[in-house]
């Protein structure tokens, strides 16, 4: 192995390590020193488990498959860095998971038409879209549109380019915009909307951002969707679509989550 890889490991494996332990503060500051063990011992639990070497060795497969992709549609998806060196400021990469890492496409397919949604009816919406790879999937499929959400300015530069130049022969979605926004501050579009999250923000970010899409209900009722995809577990958020009295759980399984915004939860919330 050359000296420029194993520099590459240590880097991803010190950025990792940076991640879990803010996530473990975090737990503290929010939740309480029991909540911050309970993460702790999750974490510590997965580093060892037999689970986490599977993950590893299709986690190389997958860079390689990734890095395919980039190469046949002329795109940069596949790189991972991260937040902070794609200009978002230290405080805020703990609400962004720490790293950018493209989504795997057979999760992505998987998850997707596992929903049984009919995308015609729906404007597909990626709560941190990063450099577009999950937006470029989704365009194999009759959205209305599809839009993107990204904070951090290198990342959505790469996006934009990624979108002008993307080409495929599977093509069916045409209408593909990013826009650079945070998205507790941004407001959904007034239209049926299936919301994609692939794994982008703490559970404090996230609960901010169901309250946020759920508020766009009440102002203009229609079918709006959360999905939730983890290329580990759902189990690592699943808690905090379950609480969320907006909501209603669709189905679940290990890589994907699907919840709908109801109305007589939404109206519950409001009272």
């Amino acid at each position: 192995m050359s000296m420029q890889r194993i520099t590459e490991r240590l880097a991803h494996a010190a950025r990792q390590l940076q991640h879990e332990l803010a996530g473990v503060a975090e737990s503290a500051r929010t939740q309480g020193p029991r909540a911050a063990v309970e993460r702790m011992t999750e974490a510590m639990a997965w580093r060892l488990s037999p689970a986490r070497r599977s993950f590893v060795r299709r986690l190389q497969h997958e860079r390689a498959l990734a890095r395919e992709f980039d190469e046949q549609f002329g795109v940069d998806t596949s790189s991972e860095s991260s937040l902070t060196e794609v200009g978002v400021p230290a405080e805020k990469a703990r609400d962004g998971n720490g790293i950018y890492r493209g989504i795997w496409a057979d999760i992505f397919h998987e998850a997707l038409r596992g929903t049984g949604l009919p995308e015609g009816d729906l404007t597909f919406v990626d709560y941190g879209a990063g450099k577009g790879k999950a937006m470029l999937l989704a365009s194999a499929y009759p959205f209305r549109r599809i839009v993107g959400v990204e904070y951090a300015p290198g990342l959505y530069e790469v996006a934009r380019r990624n979108l002008a130049v993307f080409r495929s022969p599977t093509q069916r979605c045409f209408s593909l915009d990013v826009v650079g926004a945070d998205a507790l501050e941004w407001e959904p579009p007034a239209e049926p909307l299936l919301c994609f999250f692939f794994n982008p923000f703490s559970d404090e970010v996230m609960e901010r951002v169901i309250a946020r899409i759920a508020e766009s209900w009440q102002r203009s009722p229609r079918d709006i969707y959360l999905l939730y995809v983890n290329i580990r577990n759902t189990d690592e958020q699943a808690r905090v679509f379950e609480r969320r009295s907006e909501l209603t759980l669709v189905r679940r399984d290990r890589h994907a989550l699907l919840a709908k915004v109801t109305p007589h939860a939404a109206h519950e919330a409001r009272s």
